[in-house]
């Protein structure tokens, strides 16, 4: 059986600086690292995150806590009208940092026809800079265009390119789908997988909020082992300082997460995954 490759997703410490991100993964005793950089769920994206300059700082980063970047977050609207450049920006800076990986909600189910057309000109892009383009399934309305297995494979099917697969998440099931089974439809996805999204959750008072893994509602046991079978490498995302609200849109508390709680978090986490899996990470 494959050993499951797990990183962690940096939307736990938004607002932070990217050396506090960095340090706690490091001291949780993980390795591998995904950069949020995802519109609408995290702070003000400035154009200069994608630079050059920032991508030298980010490897500085990765060589300093001997971390290595395997995918980059990067959730925007697909269906805007100047989608291409903004995404060739993330394509070339997701290579600039070692970044194979680029996950992304796409955007709406009105505006599909327009995600197709421009994914299909962004694959050959991706496919030039040793990237794959992962479409992420929404967690709420103003990604709905990917909802459940169906959606994605349609998608797949009419972008056409082996530079588009998808980056799958219960979690987002839970939140945009609570009648359907998230964990049973995730595993559905993963044939049409490179790249996965680890998070657990509760309802309180009937919204959404994130857990440490094993702490939650979701029972990811199956899915571990299936992702194994596949060798789909994951990210914890477990975005604390945001909840779902019971309209299922995010909501970010108006400050950071002690860096002291995110690394408890991580630990119980990476413990929880050890002892399911039966090997270190």
């Amino acid at each position: 059986m494959n050993k499951l490759v797990i990183g962690v997703n940096t939307a736990m410490f938004d607002g932070l600086d990217t050396d506090v991100a960095f340090s706690t993964i490091h001291q949780a005793g993980f390795r591998y690292v995904e950069l949020a950089y995802n519109q609408g769920y995290v702070g003000d994206l400035s154009p200069d995150l994608f630079s050059e300059n920032n991508a030298r700082h980010i490897r500085e980063l990765l060589e300093k806590y001997q971390l290595r970047s395997q995918a980059l977050g990067a959730t925007m609207n697909m269906g805007s009208e100047d989608a291409v450049a903004q995404f060739t920006q993330r394509i070339r800076f997701a290579q600039l940092i070692g970044a194979t990986w680029i996950n992304l909600c796409v955007g709406k189910r009105a505006d599909r026809q327009r995600i197709v057309t421009n994914l299909r000109e962004l694959a050959p892009i991706a496919r030039d800079h040793q990237c794959v383009i992962c479409l992420e399934n929404g967690g709420d309305p103003n990604y709905d265009v990917f909802a459940l297995a169906q959606d994605g494979f349609a998608l797949l099917e009419e972008v056409g390119s082996s530079a588009v697969a998808f980056n799958v998440d219960a979690g987002n099931i839970v939140s945009l789908c609570p009648d359907k089974d998230a964990i049973a439809e995730a595993i559905v996805m993963l044939p049409g997988a490179r790249h996965c999204h680890l998070k657990d959750l509760e309802h309180r008072d009937g919204e959404i909020f994130f857990t440490p893994m094993g702490q939650g509602e979701l029972n990811y046991l199956p899915m571990l082992e299936a992702l194994a079978a596949h060798a789909i490498p994951c990210s914890l995302e477990i975005p604390l300082r945001m909840h779902r609200q019971r309209d299922s849109y995010p909501q970010r508390a108006a400050v950071p997460v002690d860096p002291a709680v995110s690394l408890e978090v991580l630990i119980q986490s990476r413990e929880k995954l050890e002892k399911w899996l039966g090997y270190s990470l």
